[in-house]
């Protein structure tokens, strides 16, 4: 079995002759492989070529009875094009149990609670998510992104989704590539619920809360702070048409790329698709940020911009082209950003 396992990696990974590899299926257990390899060349002021985001995730299931299943995934993320750091850097980790009648209960690293709602609008093929307070920058730390430390539970019955997590034990809160340490999560928890109607129409809610102390530097007179998120969406769902929305509250948010530590803001995301054919696909949104606190801070920073995109999809091969019509303002500057080119290629495997 082990040899059967490592020659499917192999033949996953080297030649991607199959999209979601599945290596034991026998009724009882099921073992599949998956990810993707991707490049993209960014033209804004400067062009450059780098990694898009490339994976490779591991499942694993083991039926327990006729209602009962156990399962794991880990996922790793890396970097085609890094020659100096480290390739590899973990994505997902988590391992749970799921019941036909009860739902479902997991630990571990793995998509959040919050994002069960604000994932809604994080679906442009190469950019879009940024402005609801997914991707802060301690997304993961604080449970809002792919939650670290995670124990969630999840439930769907009759159209309404619910979702509850809990984060465990203290963590200390840094961004390693920027050399910054925020300072320690204490606590946090979220909840989220949300409704599909028949029609394809959903709308829903989420909220998280995490507690961070030791706060390096003190901010606003305190050691301590509480980081708040949340959000409301709807969508649509119906044979080529794809639309949703989603619109955050902010509290104590810190975004590494435009706003900096924000004590309050409001983000917003639009997205729409249509599926003009088995391949073509085209779609586009807004997407904005801004920095809504009682601060005397000149030229506060703002995020917003229009991405427009076309998607082409062929088997395993995904090729895209998205223009970002730039409006957004770095705090600490009256300069705004460049529109942004964006030519992604993917394979999945």
């Amino acid at each position: 079995m082990q040899k059967k396992i490592l020659a499917a990696v192999v033949a996953s990974v080297m030649a991607g002759q199959a999209m979601a590899v599945t290596v034991i299926d026998n009724g009882t257990d099921k073992v599949t492989i998956g990810g993707h390899v991707g490049m993209r060349y960014v033209d804004q002021t400067d062009g450059k070529s780098e990694g898009d985001s490339s994976r490779i995730n591991f499942g694993f299931e083991h039926k327990l009875t006729e209602a009962t299943t156990a399962f794991a995934k880990a996922e790793w993320g890396f970097d085609v094009t890094d020659t100096d750091g480290d390739v590899f850097s973990n994505r997902l980790g988590y391992l749970g149990a799921k019941n036909d009648q009860f739902g479902s209960i997991s630990y571990g690293k793995q998509w959040s609670t919050y994002y069960t709602v604000a994932g809604w609008t994080d679906v442009l093929a190469t950019t879009g998510g940024n402005t609801i307070g997914t991707y802060s920058r301690f997304g993961d730390a604080l449970g809002t992104a792919r939650a670290d430390d995670a124990i969630q539970y999840n439930h769907s019955i009759m159209g309404l989704n619910i979702s509850a997590q809990a984060q465990l034990g203290e963590r200390e809160v840094i961004d390693s590539k920027a050399a910054v340490d925020f300072g320690t999560r204490d606590s946090s928890y979220a909840i989220a619920a949300s409704y599909d109607l028949p029609m394809g129409l959903s709308f829903g809610a989420a909220y998280n809360q995490a507690e961070v102390k030791d706060l390096k530097p003190v901010v606003y007179g305190s050691d301590k702070l509480k980081a708040k998120s949340a959000v409301i969406g709807a969508k649509f769902e119906a044979d080529k048409i794809y639309a949703a929305f989603t619109y955050a509250e902010l509290r104590n948010l810190d975004d590494k790329d435009y706003l900096g530590f924000v004590k309050e803001a409001q983000g917003m995301e639009l997205y729409a698709s249509y599926q003009l054919n088995e391949m073509f696909k085209v779609g586009g949104g807004y997407n904005q940020l801004k920095d809504e606190s009682n601060s005397a801070v000149a030229n506060k920073g703002e995020i917003k911009y229009i991405p427009v995109e076309v998607v082409y999809t062929q088997g395993p091969v995904q090729l895209s082209g998205t223009y970002e019509f730039q409006d957004s303002v770095i705090a600490g500057t009256t300069e705004s950003v460049d529109d942004k080119l964006i030519l992604q290629a993917r394979y999945y495997f």
